[in-house]
């Protein structure tokens, strides 16, 4: 009863049209008609041309692209359809699109010891603070979270998906069945990223086939001078150029992924 209240609610809340396949965007949709170097940093007027979102078990919104909003639709109603009738977890955003001013007070409430990380800030030097961001938050103008294609669900711990966690079968059906839909996990294990980039998070998915092309273009503006990220946060003079390494540095298995394959 419980299952069939929730995919219901899936229906009324989400506008979930069954069996509807993500849309294919053309590259002159790639940045939604906002400017270039806007969109890849993250400085637009929040949400912009991006899509409403209520898929969280409090109801909170969330923004995606409309082309990731679609997609992400069919793949949670899939899972619906295919996990074990015990299973109760379902798939819940917990963050999605963050633009830049919102990103900058997550990275700066961490630089100046607001928000704890694992180990205290006291006594660090600048590049020892931000190499203890590094492990798990983008600078501002660098996140993923800029661009509406990826999102962080059900809990921000990668405990919860691994053996006895909550989320386990979840996180096997996702590995198994998200590059369907045209999700991949961009921070897989540092092994599989010759050790570059931000630790491993299982609860992050990016639609590969958009942020494949984002990834490149970002690269592109920054080598060229067009993204600058000097002045414009605490510690970016400290991150510099390998700002560069931590966008770039992602899970090989997203490059594999052109179309979604539904």
């Amino acid at each position: 009863m419980l299952r069939t209240k929730y995919i219901t609610l899936l229906f009324v809340s989400f506008f979930l049209v069954c069996g509807e396949k993500p849309l294919k965007t053309s590259p002159t949709d790639l940045y939604l008609g906002i400017d270039k170097t806007s969109y890849l940093t993250g400085k637009f007027n929040s949400p912009g041309p991006l899509a409403s979102v209520i898929l969280e078990e409090n109801g909170k919104e969330h923004f995606l692209r409309p082309d990731v909003k679609k997609a992400l639709h069919q793949m949670v109603n899939d899972f619906e359809d295919s996990k074990p009738s015990t299973y109760k977890q379902h798939i819940f955003l917990v963050s999605s699109f963050r633009n830049f001013s919102h990103q900058k007070g997550i990275w700066e409430s961490k630089y100046t010891g607001k928000k704890a990380m694992r180990v205290p800030i006291k006594g660090k030097s600048p590049e020892e603070i931000t190499n203890l961001i590094l492990e798990f938050s983008s600078a501002p103008g660098t996140s993923r979270h800029h661009w509406g294609t990826d999102f962080d669900i059900n809990a921000l711990d990668n405990a919860y998906f691994e053996e006895n966690g909550k989320g386990k079968i979840l996180y096997d059906w996702l590995k198994q069945n998200a590059n369907k839909y045209g999700f991949c996990q961009p921070y897989s294990r540092l092994s599989t990223r010759n050790n570059k980039g931000y630790q491993e998070e299982k609860w992050h998915w990016s639609y590969a086939p958009i942020s494949n092309q984002l990834t490149k273009e970002w690269a592109k503006g920054f080598t060229s001078g067009q993204i600058q990220l000097a002045g414009s946060f605490l510690g970016a003079d400290v991150l510099g150029d390998r700002a560069l390494d931590f966008v770039r540095s992602i899970n090989p298995d997203c490059e594999k992924i052109q179309n979604p394959s539904l």
